[in-house]
């Protein structure tokens, strides 16, 4: 490797909903797998940072929510997302950025790593899911170990 060449961390994109929760409900999971993946090795692309740089009351477009994700999801290597939603929602309320993330992702080849039970059993949900977890700690430690 030539003097200054990094070698490439890989990057893990942290899915799961913002919509309709608060800045702590949305991103105090992504603040510990964050700090989970760091220390294994990985980057992480967390969608709840530019709110919290910017304050609660920042509300981005969903032009701007929609395009900030490709860009990202496109430089990542694996996807970790957080579907421990309740058994039961309103359709109002199901977390329709974090499901089109999804099949972005796996559209673009990578590799999507869940935890939570929602959706699981669903045929949409087998077909691009690699691997499901129940807890996010086990999702992490699959990770670790398969993509570093």
């Amino acid at each position: 490797m030539s003097a200054g060449h990094r070698s490439h961390r890989p990057r893990v994109f942290l899915s799961g909903m913002i919509d309709g929760l608060s800045l702590d409900e949305s991103s105090s999971w992504r603040l510990k797998a964050g700090a989970a993946l760091e220390d294994a090795g990985f980057d992480t692309y967390d969608p709840t940072r530019v709110i919290r740089a910017a304050g609660e009351r920042y509300k981005p477009d969903p032009i701007e929510v929609f395009t900030n994700d490709r860009w990202n999801l496109a430089r990542c290597d694996v996807v970790l997302a957080n579907l421990a939603l309740p058994g039961v929602i309103d359709s109002s309320k199901a977390p329709f950025f974090s499901i089109g993330e999804l099949f972005l992702a796996h559209a673009a080849g990578l590799p999507i790593i869940v935890f939570g039970r929602t959706f699981r059993g669903r045929a949409g949900y087998e077909a691009i899911v690699t691997k499901s977890f129940d807890e996010m700690d086990d999702a992490i430690a699959y990770i670790v170990a398969h993509y570093r």
